[in-house]
């Protein structure tokens, strides 16, 4: 990917990954302004089986790009879980966004959760108040009727522009 010009404006969207609601978020970035457009959660229910949720799931982010066009997308990295059916889960999730993002050949970023919170609220350990807190204040939104999937998703988004901004344009880390 080519370095952007300081004041180009690109679109971030922000993956925070689960099997029943994932979260998005979906930012616009020119320089060190952030600007929110859209966030939500794509859900799918407890009763509908385990590929179902996983088609509904890359159904919902397909739609996503489809309507914003995102330049990039920031997810959220594995991370360990002492269930191994819980992370089998998670990563067959995970696996279905970024195989639709890269059938669409959109570059994709992968970020700590840790480092996420440390680039919105200053503080790995950050809680999920303190990070919604932020990322409102951050983006000049009301994050009240966003779930913590939601403003999750946007923090990836705000991390990711940072470091992209941070760079003068490159992306860091490279792109899965």
């Amino acid at each position: 990917m080519k370095p952007a010009s300081p004041a180009a404006t690109y679109r971030i969207l922000g993956v925070d990954t689960a099997l029943r609601t994932t979260g998005y978020g979906v930012i616009e970035a020119t320089g060190a302004r952030l600007r929110a457009l859209d966030a939500g959660v794509i859900r799918t229910s407890p009763k509908e089986p385990f590929s179902e949720c996983l088609r509904r799931l890359s159904g919902g982010v397909r739609e996503l790009v489809k309507v914003h066009a995102p330049d990039m997308v920031a997810i959220e990295g594995a991370f360990y879980c002492r269930n191994v059916r819980t992370s089998m889960v998670l990563g067959s999730a995970r696996g279905a966004v970024i195989a639709v993002l890269a059938e669409m050949a959109i570059p994709m970023y992968e970020y700590a959760p840790r480092r996420v919170k440390q680039a919105v609220c200053g503080y790995g350990n950050a809680s999920k108040q303190q990070v919604a807190l932020l990322v409102a204040q951050i983006l000049g939104i009301s994050v009240a009727n966003l779930g913590d999937d939601s403003t999750d998703a946007l923090a990836l988004a705000i991390c990711h522009a940072h470091a992209f901004q941070a760079r003068g344009g490159l992306a860091v880390p490279p792109p899965l």
